[in-house]
């Protein structure tokens, strides 16, 4: 599904069509207006911002029959080398997205002007993962003089394709600063507008002509998340502002969230008819009595027949290729696959509905109605009273009925289960009248496991040897189901490898597999084995060895002060069990003492002993919860630092 209307961190990706000359403009002129903007003020910046925004000003005008076009201005200066990146110029293009004109010009650090010329530009295709066809398409320039201290510069207007759906976002804030963010939206006589804003106080627009709207901010700052860590999606994080418009009476709040779904089922709902072959396909693989049997055989129909494949042209961006078309071709994209999945549950008893949701969490907040998204997912409506422990990934509406949320694209998460990266989201669920903004599931901890079990043997000389068993569940077998699905031995061998890189300088993978990997209702075991020199590190009569053998649940943080929240990425449950045998002639001299924190949020403990001549080394960790203020930090910050003390304790072994 294409991002609508547009990304707010691409800073010079427009939709644009293919430059044609704008006769109001004189082929040499050099407009004021970048010269007025170069002449601004800047305050001091960190060195870790590379370019500014000096200006960025739009104007979108409304014609009486709702069709619109939007001219934008850019200023923007490079400060260091790495704004250099800031430089490229590219501007989209399709055939719903008309371009009036395109001019791109900049200023040299010596002050030398520069226009850019049509035949600089280039032409090319905008590639997206999975999209075998779209109509976007791009010119792109890099103007001269791109340099600290340079200037860079555009001016564009195009149609605005809004498909039906009247609604304007100001992104004003990106990665980097910005010192002054103009929007104007003129609109007709007698029309209605609101807005709704996210991450700054509301601002109301000044009336500068009869209907005709105005509003202006300075100096935002950038999303600045240079070492930062466990940072969220800058998506979720940036300030932006959405302008809905109208010739009728405008709903606002929740009611605007109902009306955007509304608008989407109308547009997609004719898409589930299904003609006979579907239905007797949904009958043979979900023809069962049990709920939840039914609904199994279906997604696993989607998930192993009908790949992931996109063809977006214009509208269909937004609307979804009838059922019947995705079924017989056996492929589409994220709302095609859902399409298909509802008139497939349709055709056994089962309702379901999309919900628009986006990847990067906290992207879409209840504050801020829109139809911006990235993603399409399903919806299927529960029987009442009925519940099974392994149909985790459900919610309730205002309506009362309970839903459980299934992504059909994701291939190798079980239905009853959501991908980490939707969990604890919000989405639009999308019913008629009944639409609204429903906050997706976060899955308790036990939905995500992986239990380690190790038994290796301790030569005398530091050689480690043994084998590795991991049963894996939920988020942590995703992964590897894919991997051992879809790549051959050579990919599996490698894998493994880079994860035993990280716990050992020489080493040896003797063999490995993987059980059940096709088998969604099933966990994923698999099994490695391997040889480790000098492992044990010889000091006289003394070897040092690392309990933990292999496994990393420490993920880097530091103790700067914070201002953003933390993301700690997945709930989920994981437990190492590590024997070492020791060599005949050595006991254990000293050992890590246990550890055991709770800090509410997540738990660490782990436990060292020695038995006879084996070394058995046991921990946990448990993640609760997906995110967390930034007060939370100096927590995160002990929590990380008592996983890496106990992740590169040693245990003293002596000779006897």
């Amino acid at each position: 599904m294409k991002l609508f209307p547009g990304s707010p961190f691409a800073p010079l990706l427009l939709c644009l069509i293919a430059t044609v000359p704008h006769a109001a403009l004189a082929a040499n002129a050099f407009p004021d207006w970048i010269v007025q903007a170069a002449g601004t003020s800047l305050p001091s910046y960190p060195s870790t911002v590379g370019a500014v925004v000096l200006l960025d000003d739009r104007l979108v005008t409304v014609a009486p029959d709702g069709r619109a076009t939007e001219r934008e201005r850019r200023v923007l200066k490079i400060l260091r080398p790495r704004g250099r990146q800031y430089a490229e110029i590219v501007a989209g293009y399709s055939k719903d997205e008309k371009l009036d004109f395109f001019h791109a010009w900049s200023i040299g650090p010596d002050g030398h002007q520069f226009i850019v010329k049509d035949q600089e530009v280039h032409d090319e295709a905008l590639g997206q993962w999975g999209i075998l066809y779209d109509d976007l398409r791009a010119r792109t320039v890099t103007p001269p003089g791109a340099d600290p201290g340079g200037i860079i510069a555009y001016e564009v207007q195009r149609h605005v394709a809004t498909y039906g759906a009247l609604e304007e976002t100001w992104s004003f804030q990106r990665e980097i600063p910005g010192a002054r963010w103009i929007l104007e939206v003129d609109l007709p006589p007698n029309w209605n507008h609101y807005e709704a804003w996210l991450h700054h106080a509301p601002l109301a627009g000044s009336e500068i002509a009869p209907n005709h709207w105005r509003w202006e901010l300075n100096n935002i700052p950038g999303i600045d998340l240079t070492d930062v860590p466990m940072a969220p999606s800058p998506s979720a994080l940036a300030a932006r502002m959405v302008v809905h418009y109208s010739a009728a009476n405008l709903p606002v709040g929740d009611q605007r969230w109902t009306e955007i779904g509304n608008w989407y089922d109308t547009l997609a709902s004719n898409r589930t008819e299904a003609p006979k072959e579907i239905a007797a396909k949904s009958l043979e693989v979900g023809g069962a009595a049990d709920f939840k049997a039914r609904i199994q055989g279906i997604a696993g129909f989607m998930q192993r027949e009908i790949r992931y494949v996109g063809i977006e042209i214009g509208i269909g961006g937004l609307q979804p290729h009838p059922a019947a078309d995705v079924f017989k071709y056996r492929y589409g994209d994220c709302k095609d696959k859902a399409t298909l999945l509802i008139a497939m549950l349709n055709a056994v008893g089962v309702r379901a509905t999309w919900v628009l949701v986006d990847t990067h969490r906290g992207f879409i907040d209840p504050a801020l109605p829109s139809i911006e998204g990235n993603h399409a997912i399903a919806a299927i409506e529960m029987p009442a009273g009925y519940s099974d422990p392994e149909l985790r990934a459900v919610v309730t509406a205002r309506s009362g009925k309970r839903y459980l949320i299934f992504d059909p694209t994701d291939t190798y998460t079980p239905i009853g289960l959501l991908g980490f990266h939707l969990q604890g989201g919000y989405g639009i669920l999308v019913a008629g009248n009944e639409s609204q903004v429903i906050k997706l599931p976060t899955l308790a901890p036990d939905a995500d496991t992986l239990v380690r079990t190790a038994s290796f043997a301790l030569n005398a000389d530091g050689t480690l040897k043994g084998t590795v068993t991991e049963t894996r569940s939920g988020e942590a077998a995703r992964h590897y189901r894919r991997l051992y699905n879809e790549e051959g031995e050579k990919q599996q061998h490698e894998d493994i490898e880079r994860r035993l890189q990280r716990d050992f300088s020489s080493f040896t993978l003797d063999a490995n597999s993987a059980q059940n990997a096709r088998e969604m209702n099933k966990s994923v075991v698999l099994e490695y084995s391997f040889t480790a020199n000098g492992y044990g590190q010889s000091s006289g009569d003394m070897l040092l060895i690392r309990p933990r053998v292999l496994g990393h649940d420490a993920r880097p943080y530091n103790d700067k002060p914070r201002m953003y929240p933390i993301d700690l990425g997945e709930t989920g449950t994981w437990r190492d069990t590590i024997d070492v045998a020791l060599p005949a002639d050595y006991v254990v001299d000293d050992m890590p003492a246990p550890v055991d924190l709770d800090v509410g949020f997540a738990s660490y403990k782990s436990d060292v002993k020695a038995a006879g001549n084996v070394l058995h080394y046991s921990r946990e960790f448990v993640v609760r919860e997906l995110d967390l203020p930034p007060e939370k930090s100096a927590d995160m910050s002990k929590l990380m630092g008592v996983i890496n003390s106990d992740e590169s304790s040693s245990a003293v072994l002596k000779k006897k």
